[in-house]
Order: C-alpha cells, then sequence, then structure tokens
C-alpha cells in the first residue's frame, strides 16, 4: 500500500483522531476497535495501522492534546507575575474550571477514562529518575505547575508548612469535584447559573484556607 503524502497523512491523522474521539465519547472507549474508527472515517484498518499501533496510543494522543490545551491555559495563570502564589493559585482553581468549560469532551477523556499505559509508563519512569518530568507528557507538567504553585504558597507564608504532595492532590481532588459535579449537570441550576456557582465555591474554598491559617496564626502569638 503506499504511503500518503505529508500533508496528506497529517490531514488524514488529525481526522482518526477527530473520529476516535466522538467514538469514544459517544459509545465507549472499550467497545470501540481500530475497524471501527476505520468505517467511520471510510478508510481501511490498514490505513489506521499507518499511523497508529493501536487505540490505546490514540487515546493516549487524545490525552496529550487535552493536557497540552490545559497548560497553555495554566500559562496565562503564570504570566501574572505581580500576584501573590496564593491569588495565582486561586485564579489557577477557575482556569481549569475554564478549561473544563470550554472544552468537556477533553475533560471527560483525560479524567474519566483509564490512563493511556504509555502514560502510566513514563510516569514510572520519571518517578524511578529514568526519564526528567519535563521530558514527558503535558499531564505530569500540568500536575508539576500546580505542585510548584502550592510549593510558592508554602514559601511566601499563605499556606502551611506541610507535605506539598498532599496539599496538591487535596487542591486538585476538590476542584476536580467541583468540575465533575457541574459539568455532569448533578447542580440544580441551569448551566450558566452552575458555571458561576463553580467558580463562587473556588473563591469559597480559598477564603475558608486564608481564614484558617490567619486564626492559626493569631493562636500561635496569642
Amino acid at each position: 500500500m503506499p504511503r500518503p503524502k505529508e500533508d496528506e497523512r497529517e490531514d488524514v491523522r488529525a481526522l482518526v483522531l477527530e473520529k476516535a474521539k466522538a467514538l469514544f465519547l459517544r459509545i465507549g472507549y472499550n467497545k470501540i476497535t481500530m475497524r471501527k474508527i476505520a468505517e467511520e472515517i471510510g478508510y481501511t484498518p490498514g490505513t489506521i495501522y499507518l499511523y497508529f499501533k493501536n487505540k490505546e496510543e490514540i487515546l493516549y494522543e487524545l490525552h496529550n492534546q487535552g493536557f497540552e490545551l490545559l497548560y497553555q491555559y495554566k500559562l496565562n495563570v503564570a504570566r501574572a507575575a505581580n500576584s501573590s502564589a496564593f491569588d495565582r493559585l486561586r485564579e489557577g482553581g477557575k482556569t481549569y474550571l475554564a478549561f473544563a468549560f470550554d472544552h468537556p469532551d477533553y475533560y471527560e477523556l483525560m479524567f474519566n477514562m483509564p490512563e493511556p499505559h504509555h502514560f502510566l509508563t513514563c510516569l514510572q519512569e520519571a518517578e524511578s529518575g529514568e526519564r526528567g518530568v519535563t521530558q514527558i507528557d503535558y499531564a505530569m507538567r500540568s500536575y508539576e505547575f500546580l505542585k510548584q504553585t502550592i510549593l510558592d504558597c508554602i514559601s511566601e507564608g499563605s499556606l502551611p508548612d506541610a507535605d506539598p504532595d498532599v496539599m496538591t492532590f487535596a487542591f486538585w481532588s476538590f476542584v476536580h469535584g467541583v468540575v465533575s459535579l457541574t459539568i455532569r449537570k448533578r447542580i440544580p441550576y441551569p448551566q450558566a447559573a452552575s458555571q458561576a456557582f463553580a467558580v463562587a465555591a473556588i473563591d469559597f474554598f480559598m477564603h475558608i484556607i486564608h481564614q484558617q491559617l490567619s486564626h492559626t496564626e493569631h493562636k500561635e502569638l496569642s
């Protein structure tokens, strides 16, 4: 089978990703085969295998596309250099909400489907020191971005001096819960009102943290 020209290859590759994403979301990842994806775009299965070894590799590529988008959203927060780390943490939470509301399809693939095996392999290599975090995909970059903001908050005294990984996980879990309840329409309000409600929840959560830290400092000074 002759290989397509480079421009055509990129077009076909993008089409495979687009159709596969729609199928994964509509029917479910486990029920989709490479043959089904090929049928959807009008190509033979052999053509699809010129671009991806299997559907897991397709999911990994979609996974990384989504996290690259999320990372770009986070960079906009980082550019607010004059703000405190605590303010950047608050705005980072709202940015996470904005990403999920703007790209609910990617959010579903990134957080509500099994992690692609290739990502898990990269994560294990990073943890063992075989691969640097910045050498792997945008999922880990996004996590490290949040963790660094937490560390900056600890340094400036706006968060307690506790385990940064625990605090990173706690903050991420809270915001993820708010997002999931909102985009799955578990909040009994119209969608626009639900999104405003979610933003208000982030502000309330950060207010509680600030108040608790202020109360602790006051007790220590008394």
